[in-house]
């Protein structure tokens, strides 16, 4: 297992510093990006998200982007779902995006990809007896998405972009309740946290 881990590292170094070697035009980027999200579930707040990241190009018109994430939601309690409290989510997602033509200006493209969504539920306390204790906790878990969006070039360095992207993601959601005469007692139920967002964000080529 260990050396099957030491290949994986090794194989993905790989592509990520040889890969601009593979390309036409090797480009690679840093970007930051800030927007809105719209959350699927009605009872869980839509808000601003921020993000940053990388890109590298793989082959012609295609470049492989790394991103990581963070948005915060206020959840409103729901019978047999989640109680009042915050819901943070902080994606870790690789894409694959594909340039579909360019202009001198503008470069549209379609985007899409996988990931992993680390979340962390801090609820409220919940109105019980003193000798019951409630607790919830979302776990973590992985996330698929795609997109659109399009590159306005300033100059050879510096690019804004704009892109609309859906995020399909269901969570494992554990609710613990201790009772200090019955003892402890849990309960597993899974929760929609898919989500569409539209963000604005500006490039910097290497």
């Amino acid at each position: 297992m260990f050396r099957k881990n030491n290949f994986f590292v090794l194989a993905l170094a790989g592509v990520l510093f040889i890969s601009p070697l593979m390309a036409e035009k090797p480009r690679s980027s840093l970007h930051i990006n800030s927007g809105f999200y719209w959350m699927l579930k009605e009872n869980i707040d839509s808000g601003l998200k921020t993000g940053f990241g990388f890109s590298v190009p793989l082959l012609k018109n295609t470049t492989l982007t790394l991103d990581f994430g963070y948005w915060k939601s206020s959840v409103n309690e729901e019978p047999g779902e989640l109680y009042n409290g915050t819901l943070s989510m902080a994606p870790f997602h690789a894409s694959l995006y594909y340039t579909l033509f360019e202009t001198k200006r503008l470069a549209p493209y379609v985007f899409g990809g996988g990931g992993f969504i680390f979340s962390n539920f801090e609820m409220e306390d919940p109105i019980t007896i003193p000798e019951v204790s409630i607790d919830q906790e979302v776990n973590n878990g992985m996330s698929f998405h795609a997109g659109v969006g399009s590159f306005l070039r300033i100059n050879n360095h510096i690019a804004l972009y704009a892109e609309a992207c859906f995020l399909y993601r269901r969570g494992d959601v554990t609710t613990t309740i201790t009772d200090m005469n019955f003892g402890e007692s849990t309960e597993n139920f899974s929760l929609n946290l898919s989500c569409l967002s539209l963000c604005l964000g500006i490039k910097y080529y290497l």
